[in-house]
């Protein structure tokens, strides 16, 4: 397009060509980046309408127009706080984006790039939206406690069927260009950058002085209800911004566009206001993008890696040699005999068909990726390996013979890793002539699925060790928190006190129904009951079988789990546990035990909830004080992300602050006489005292200077 009379604003460059098409596309600089996302719509619109308003102009074309794809939730928090202020500028931009939509020249956006969050919520304002073939467009924000804002779930739903419209605001679903295009949400698909912008034009010039207002999809209350009553009972009123998106689309309905927007800001700032909210961003995006980032002075080194060896080819060595391939790197998958070893690459040919049907990879990649995996039962085949990752049967003896075996294949520069979900990392390590060279990765099951790992630095483990360490986790797509040695380090242990307080109220009599049923009230995804089935209840007793001692809670669960497996009761393998299951069908029954004590009067059903929860949170605070954790965020990232800890309380230390933790301590004095895992740390009653919070806001508030209290 040729382009005349170029304008250059705060933001934004606009260029208008001799036949009255203005394009408007951000400028890219470091202030445009880091800005404030606010104050950008604001000028865009500004430049719209005063463009728009021109005899001269025929329409307008616009590039998403925010840089980058990620909301400055930072800013976006501290703005909510001015509730007044922010209320009458979002009315006003709002207000200002309708008039456009419903004036008659026509507006054309581009999405030039992935077209997430707040760019997506800009391009529903325009009259017809073109994309380029290869990118992903959708709502991600969902994940991080909030939903569309700027309009976007009133203008969604006014584009899109329900059916449609709602996977998209409410559970994060990305699209493809192709998939935005058969549902509606785009109107043209183009190969590249240049031939969009004659798309563009070519329909401006064809739409010049009409109104192009698509027909809204009439309301379907049936509809509505089929659809959102699954999503009422996952989400339980847990997650403020679940509950308000859907608020705010079926009061829509019945509203005029401008009260309909209202209710959206409404809604909208009421969510960023709500603690929960900011527990969920501040863990799930602030912390994991940290996490994720190489930032941090450890991750300088030249390691590279490029071919690694895997001791086990069960579901845990099977799943890393799937994601290390998927990396590009060359793996050496090993097993007792090379049937098992080959047992474990037809899990990655398996995963790997299912991601080509779902059209996350194509055929040619996954010949690629499964070439990249070699089965063994001989480590003569090793070669030298920059990466050994042992995976075998929690098993100190055995992990200690297969270790041996297979150190002398290191290169120089290579290190040792140990999945294993409890064993202490620094007595596995005494096998190796370099101990500093060794190191815990924990892994969670199924790997292809779980993104976090769990890195347990050893007590000789070398900074340049965990260092590689580090850039192997990142380099597979992981998200790695770093945690020191001791029995069962972190995620495993808490994990523990969830199971072991289960049974712990199924000894005093609360029903195993209940138990289970009030963990998914508060949030978990599955019961501590039905977890143990799964895992199997022979697997629990060989973790505590591990542990250098047990304390009389754990000693009485022992037994009780060891008299289940004793009579046949080992969890969904045996088809009986805490569940009776079909062997036909696969459907679970609660089983009753009758040699359990009845209770005459149950324990209110928020007590049961406060156990899990604070069980947890309580032994997580444990493990700062004594130096298992650095820093809360870690232990707040592995609770969510490896043991299914709920989002909503944004980790064990968020839920610590959301209770409050005078009250924290409270309930746990009432629970002390239930178990040793109840004790409370002197430090803890002592910060109580001062009303201390984990966090103030986004940023920790838990100084170097606290730990080992």
């Amino acid at each position: 397009m040729d382009k005349i009379n170029p304008i250059y604003f705060t933001y934004f460059l606009s260029e208008r060509d001799e036949q009255g098409v203005v394009l408007i596309s951000p400028l890219i600089s470091t202030e445009t980046i880091h800005g404030n996302d606010l104050e950008r719509l604001e000028e865009f619109v500004t430049i719209i309408h005063d463009q728009i308003n021109l005899n001269e102009v025929k329409g307008i074309i616009f590039k998403n127009p925010l840089i980058g794809q990620a909301i400055n939730y930072d800013i976006l928090l501290q703005q909510a706080l001015d509730e007044n202020s922010f209320k009458l500028r979002l009315k006003s931009l709002l207000s200002n984006f309708n008039e456009l939509n419903q004036q008659k020249k026509p507006i054309v956006g581009l999405m030039d790039s992935d077209c997430m969050s707040l760019q997506l919520s800009t391009q529903l304002w325009a009259h017809c939206r073109i994309a380029l073939e290869q990118i992903k467009i959708g709502f991600p924000e969902v994940n991080y406690g909030l939903f569309p804002g700027f309009g976007a779930t009133i203008q969604i739903t006014e584009i899109l069927d329900a059916q449609d419209a709602l996977p998209l605001v409410l559970q994060a679903k990305i699209i493809t260009a192709q998939k935005a295009k058969e549902i509606g949400l785009i109107d043209l698909i183009s190969s590249n950058i240049d031939h969009a912008i004659f798309l563009a034009k070519t329909w401006i010039l064809e739409h010049v002085h009409e109104q192009a207002q698509k027909q809204t999809p009439p309301w379907d209350e049936a509809q509505w209800d089929n659809l959102t009553v699954p999503i009422k009972k996952r989400n339980l009123g847990i997650k403020p911004n679940i509950d308000n998106c859907m608020a705010v689309i079926y009061q829509k309905h019945n509203l005029s566009k401008q009260e309909a927007l209202r209710i959206e800001i409404a809604y909208f700032i009421q969510t960023l206001r709500d603690p929960i909210t900011c527990s969920i961003i501040r863990t799930q995006y602030f912390g994991i993008n940290e996490a994720t980032k190489a930032t941090d002075p450890l991750v300088h080194t030249p390691f590279e890696l490029q071919r690694m060896a895997i001791l086990g080819a069960g579901m845990m060595g099977s799943g890393i040699a799937f994601e290390a391939a998927r990396s590009g790197i060359d793996i050496i998958l090993k097993d007792v005999t090379l049937q098992q070893a080959e047992q474990g690459k037809k899990y990655a040919e398996k995963v790997s068909a299912k991601w080509v049907e779902l059209g996350k990879m194509n055929e040619e990649k996954r010949q690629a990726l499964l070439s990249r995996i070699s089965p063994t039962d001989q480590t003569k085949d090793f070669g030298e390996v920059d990466l050994i990752i042992e995976a075998v049967f929690e098993d100190k003896n055995l992990k200690a013979a297969v270790s041996t075996e297979t150190l002398p294949f290191l290169n120089n520069n290579g290190f040792f890793a140990s999945n294993t979900t409890s064993l202490p990392i620094s007595e596995l390590a005494l096998v190796s002539p370099k101990p500093e060279n060794f190191i815990g990765m924990h892994f969670f099951s199924p790997v292809d699925r779980m993104a976090l790992v769990e890195i347990i630095r050893g007590k000789q483990t070398s900074e340049q060790t965990l260092s590689k360490a580090l850039k192997v986790v990142r380099q597979l797509g992981k998200i790695p928190i770093v945690v020191h040695d001791g029995p069962a380090f972190f995620t495993s242990r808490i994990f523990f006190n969830y199971l072991l307080e289960a049974v712990t109220m199924l000894l005093e009599g609360i029903p195993a129904s209940l138990i289970d049923e009030q963990a998914r009230n508060a949030g978990f995804a599955v019961g501590p009951l039905a977890v143990l089935d799964e895992i199997s209840l022979s697997l629990m007793l060989h973790v505590y079988d591990q542990l250098p001692h047990l304390h009389p809670s754990q000693r009485r669960c022992y037994d009780y789990l060891k008299k289940l497996v004793d009579s046949g009761r080992n969890g969904r393998k045996s088809n009986r546990g805490f569940y009776d299951y079909e062997i036909a069908s696969g459907k679970k029954t609660i089983w009753q035990d009758s040699n359990l004590p009845t209770l005459t009067t149950l324990p209110e059903t928020i007590n049961i909830q406060d156990r899990l929860l604070h069980v947890m949170a309580l032994d997580s605070y444990r493990c700062l004080i004594e130096g298992i954790l650095d820093r809360p965020i870690d232990g707040d990232i592995g609770a969510t992300l490896g043991i299914g800890y709920p989002i909503h309380t944004g980790g064990v230390f968020g839920h610590i602050d959301q209770v409050g933790l005078q009250k924290f301590v409270k309930d746990c004095q009432r629970f002390e006489r239930l178990g040793e895992q109840w004790m409370i740390p002197t430090s803890l009653h002592q910060l109580a005292e001062e009303n201390f919070t984990f966090y103030l806001g986004l940023q920790s508030n838990w100084p170097i200077q606290k730990q080992n209290l």
